[in-house]
């Protein structure tokens, strides 16, 4: 080696080793993310099957779907794993629901509360026959949910990284041309305007604060929420599914989609 390239191995390591490190980490955390779309799914899967046998209540198809789900969040592997998990899994679901974003969500999107009077009107219309074949009747006993999944991204600087991103996409390029002086990103700098400008992922995180992503339920994803909790160190990607079975019960008018 000539001596004026001593040390050129360590300079290009100072170089690319960071880079590779950080790769590998969005790497795992993106694989994480699809391994809780796919426990969504199963999820969903799970509640729906449990909803056709018990008339399409809420409260049992989200404990369905928390037990689904619960292998992504701590031991299972023996009973005393077991309890100990889902005991802090139903006291984070309970945490997180007073804060708007609850560690599972279960929605009905049918049936719906306008067909039980055409099709349960001899059950004065409080339910319908689950088995009923008239025409349109089978499309009424089909209960159709969708589940949230609320998984927590626990891979360092990767979870901040990936949640901003997808913070970004639903935030709007219109809000951020509100701002005094905005002019467009700078995509030579990891900063907005120019390099001495506001921070990126600050700027997109504060204008999340006031933001919500319509996921198809009433209240949408509440993303000043996931920007509270990522103040405390907690990142969460909300994973969904949608699910449809046929009822194998009556389905009650109070549990119907409105």
């Amino acid at each position: 080696m000539r001596r004026g390239e001593s040390g050129q191995a360590i300079v290009e390591a100072a170089f690319v080793l960071p880079a590779m490190i950080f790769l590998i980490l969005c790497a795992i955390q993106l694989a994480q993310i699809q391994q809780a779309r796919l426990l969504a799914e199963y999820a969903a899967f799970n509640a729906a099957r449990a909803g056709i046998v018990h008339s399409g209540d809420p409260d049992v198809m989200h404990d369905a779907a928390l037990l689904s789900v619960l292998p992504s969040t701590g031991r299972t592997d023996d009973f005393t794993n077991l309890g100990e998990t889902l005991v802090k899994l139903k006291l984070r679901d309970k945490i997180l629901s007073t804060f708007g974003a609850p560690v599972v969500r279960v929605f009905v999107h049918g049936p719906k509360r306008a067909d039980f009077a055409k099709y349960g009107a001899h059950l004065n219309g409080r339910e319908i026959d689950f088995d009923d074949v008239r025409p349109g009747a089978t499309e009424a006993t089909l209960l159709e949910i969708q589940v949230r999944y609320l998984y927590e991204m626990r891979v360092p600087f990767a979870n901040k990284l990936i949640q901003t991103i997808w913070m970004a996409t639903h935030t709007g390029a219109g809000s951020l041309r509100a701002l005094d002086g905005w002019t467009g990103w700078d995509l030579t700098s990891p900063r907005a305007l120019v390099p001495t400008g506001p921070d990126a992922v600050s700027l997109t995180r504060d204008l999340a604060v006031a933001a919500k992503f319509d996921d198809g339920t009433p209240e949408g994803v509440n993303l000043g929420s996931l920007v509270l909790l990522g103040s405390q160190g907690r990142y969460y990607f909300p994973a969904q599914a949608f699910y449809t079975m046929r009822m194998q019960s009556n389905p009650f008018v109070k549990w119907a989609h409105p």
